[in-house]
């Protein structure tokens, strides 16, 4: 929620959770957040200064020709896209019903037509249950979110190993990135495509339709865990603007782009963004908006070579679908 858990897809986690109440509830609100984005005061150019106080010049990708995918076999809600390293498997979910909400996988026939190969085998738990959000490294250790044991057990992240449409050995992942308090849980994650950097969202829930905090944490693999970064908070400062909800990222695999969902607080606008930088080691540039306009965007997930993104939008009849879009080269 790359995602979430994103927006549309957590407000099944929204649990009452206090010191004397510790279970699980899966009475959730529908997720219909009915808003049309206007993403404003894009710039379209692709050459703007860097506002990280140095001379350097950043150079923001620019993304066109939007085009919806099909899923050939599936034709109910497609949401929280993620494309495998090699290209060839898109993972997605299914639309939180307050029952279920599941991970599915299609095979590649085109940029813009995959073909359904039905659920991911392993991931998805009984009913009711929220599995969703899917990412990948390039070793196949495969990450997704889920409700099935919170907040009993509040690692709500899991990894698994994953091969031909399934998954095993799901196992919480391990690490000091949660935030340990009932409330908090990992909305949504994404790994790098090396299996090293875990960028996570922390989210805190009080019972109403969204977050009341989300913002990005970068953390790195330690042996079987993953630690929170020392300079998470320098990195991430630019990004995670306190007036936000930030949520859904997506890395590319050279580090230098991270592409994200917002809310401004206060409203339920989301606008899809990307901040970048010129090396691994410096703070993630001012975002911009990559200007896609309709209801509700969210959750890009960025090719292998940074050559197209896909992402989720409600499409006519209410139905959320997987857009595309190609980036513009110089």
């Amino acid at each position: 929620m790359k995602n979430i858990l994103i927006i549309s897809v957590v407000l099944s986690l929204m649990i009452a959770c206090d010191d004397d109440n510790k279970q699980n509830n899966s009475n959730n609100t529908n997720n219909n957040i009915n808003n049309t984005n206007n993403t404003n005061n894009t710039n379209n150019s692709n050459n703007v200064n860097n506002t990280n106080n140095t001379n350097t010049t950043i150079i923001y990708p620019v993304f066109e020709n939007e085009q919806q995918v099909v899923i050939s076999g599936y034709d109910d809600h497609a949401m929280e896209p993620f494309i495998s390293g090699d290209g060839s498997t898109l993972f997605f979910n299914s639309l939180n019903n307050g029952t279920t909400t599941s991970l599915y996988y299609a095979t590649r026939v085109s940029d813009t037509e995959f073909t359904f190969g039905g659920e991911v085998a392993g991931a998805n738990g009984a009913e009711p249950h929220l599995d969703a959000v899917a990412s990948m490294d390039d070793s196949g250790n495969f990450y997704f979110v889920s409700t099935r044991n919170y907040p009993d057990v509040m690692e709500n992240l899991q990894k698994a190993t994953y091969s031909n449409g399934a998954v095993t050995d799901v196992m919480p992942v391990e690490g000091d990135f949660y935030i340990l308090v009932p409330g908090w849980l990992i909305m949504d994650a994404e790994i790098s495509r090396d299996g090293n950097v875990l960028y996570a969202v922390n989210a805190k829930f009080s019972g109403g339709e969204i977050p009341d905090e989300s913002f990005i944490t970068i953390a790195v693999k330690s042996e079987d865990s993953f630690e929170k970064t020392e300079d998470t908070e320098e990195i991430m400062e630019l990004v995670n603007d306190p007036d936000y909800l930030v949520y859904a990222p997506a890395i590319s695999t050279d580090g230098l782009e991270l592409y994200f969902t917002r809310i401004e607080k206060g409203t339920f606008t989301t606008e899809i963004c990307v901040s970048v930088r010129n090396s691994v080691s410096d703070p993630f540039s001012e975002p911009q908006s990559l200007g896609i306009t309709g209801i509700i965007p969210e959750a890009v997930t960025l090719e292998a070579n940074k050559s197209r993104i896909y992402y989720h939008k409600t499409a006519g009849g209410a139905i959320h679908r997987i857009f595309t879009k190609a980036r513009i080269v110089d």
